[in-house]
């Protein structure tokens, strides 16, 4: 059909071109300079029309082409053509229907995770350097909140009862335990070695994070310590193994921030692949004056492996199943119960996914369980988001992956020397940068709070942890 004039009057797509190249005649109205001599020369041969929304069909347009029968529109919407006036003229009018309806619902869904979980706003907060300074606010859930913890906390009033907080973390959590207990605040003390030598007898709870939490050290400072409860899930900062031969409980805040924590891992990835932070910083630098911002990837299909079937890793599976993702995972052995594929390694699990996803805790076995030979298998084409623990990936491998394009982009929300992020991501397109938010909203930080505080209650009132370790 190359005897067959077809016109475009803007640029739209590269692709599109090659095949109407390939097909038909195309004539490019925006390499005339001269439209006038243009219409003058072509516009009695010109059977077809391929527009998009940026380029109008009005009246005007269709009679200044005689010879016209259709109008192919590169969109859904078609408030640019003048449909009756095209019905009336007998003009065929053509649209692109329910191809574009997954990337249009995913980039919905991307929307609402990256506005209530403030996605782009942290990333421009770790990209400053303002995380050095301090954590980033708590935002919104997404999720409907559901917690299984029956705790209330009740007003039971323990002054007596030392508590030591080994790191800042939530108002509340501190206002909590403020009513209840003797609580003292480490970081108030710069001589810390003195003020525990000065306490030591009257502390017999500590309660920490995924920050800091409680050691050899520390343990053996406080010869009264009972109970360890960290407002975390990950206990990588708390000696499990000391503290059971010391006879020491320990409880941590899991089930409560497993929404949270998979609803960023979706953002994540929904963000990463859909350059959403990327496309922020394009409109608001004022470049889509200068022209449309380039293609990204689609997400509904991809196959996503998980590192780490637990709680937040089956969480984030059903979430993305909803979007039609084939689901495999790695973990230490097969779980009979679970449908998804196992793979027995990781980079077996990673050169058969196009999203890898890790979800796994912080130990010995899985420091730098993503390094040089995982990422490879991963490769250009595969996409890295990390919502475990910073030094689950060999960092520096990651940042020569993604300079050297090894693999498509990344979505990180922990690192492994928190909260110092290497400065050669920052300039970089293809990576989010998030501030360890992964459980960051009001709702389940206080959640997580309430268990903290129920747990301290539970042991010191002689009643069943809520959520015991050790």
């Amino acid at each position: 059909m190359e005897n067959i004039n077809v016109l475009i009057t803007s640029p739209i797509n590269p692709y599109l071109e090659q095949q109407l190249d390939k097909h038909f005649n195309l004539l490019r109205l925006y390499d005339f300079p001269k439209q006038d001599e243009f219409y003058k020369n072509y516009s009695t041969s010109i059977h077809a029309v391929v527009n998009n929304p940026t380029c109008p069909a009005d009246r005007e347009f269709i009679d200044s082409l005689p010879a016209l029968e259709i109008i192919s529109t590169f969109s859904v919407g078609l408030d640019h053509v003048d449909l009756e006036y095209c019905k009336e003229k007998g003009v065929k009018v053509t649209n692109t229907p329910d191809v574009l309806t997954d990337d249009v619902a995913d980039l919905a869904i991307g929307l609402m995770l990256t506005t209530l979980r403030g996605i782009c706003e942290s990333d421009r907060y770790v990209r400053s350097g303002l995380w050095k300074k301090g954590d980033f606010k708590l935002t919104t859930k997404s999720s409907p909140f559901i917690t299984n913890s029956s705790h209330s906390p009740s007003p039971t009033i323990m002054e007596a009862i030392g508590v030591l907080m080994v790191f800042p973390m939530s108002t509340y959590l501190e206002q909590e335990l403020d009513k209840r207990f003797n609580l003292f605040r480490i970081w108030n003390h710069p001589q810390k070695t003195d003020f525990l030598t000065q306490n030591a007898a009257s502390i017999r709870a500590v309660v920490g994070n995924a920050n800091a939490g409680a050691d050899r050290a520390l343990i053996d400072s406080l010869p009264a310590l009972e109970i360890v409860s960290s407002f975390s899930v990950g206990l990588d900062k708390v000696d499990l193994g000391y503290c059971k031969e010391k006879g020491i409980r320990v409880t941590n805040t899991p089930d409560v921030l497993t929404d949270d924590v998979a609803d960023l891992a979706i953002g994540l990835m929904l963000t990463t692949l859909r350059g959403i932070c990327e496309c922020d910083r394009y409109v608001r630098s004022g470049l889509w004056k200068k022209g449309d911002f380039k293609l990204t990837t689609k997400f509904s299909g991809k196959r996503v492996g998980i590192i780490g079937l637990g709680r937040i890793g089956t969480a984030i599976a059903k979430r993305a199943e909803a979007f039609n993702c084939p689901i495999s995972y790695y973990s230490r052995s097969e779980k009979p119960e679970s449908q998804y594929k196992y793979f027995p390694s990781v980079v077996e699990l990673a050169s058969n996914c196009d999203i890898l996803v890790v979800a796994c805790p912080l130990t010995e076995q899985t420091r730098h369980i993503v390094n040089r030979e995982v990422l490879n298998a991963l490769g250009p084409k595969g996409f890295l988001i990390n919502i475990g623990r910073g030094p689950h990936v060999d960092e520096p491998e990651l940042v020569s992956a993604l300079v050297e394009g090894r693999i498509a982009g990344a979505g990180l929300d922990v690192f492994e020397k928190e909260p110092h992020v290497p400065e050669e991501l920052f300039g970089l397109d293809n990576v989010v940068l998030l501030p360890h938010v992964g459980s960051g909203t009001v709702e389940t930080r206080n959640a997580m709070a309430d268990l903290v505080v129920g747990n301290l209650e539970a042991h010191f009132n002689k009643k069943p942890l809520l959520t015991p370790v050790v």
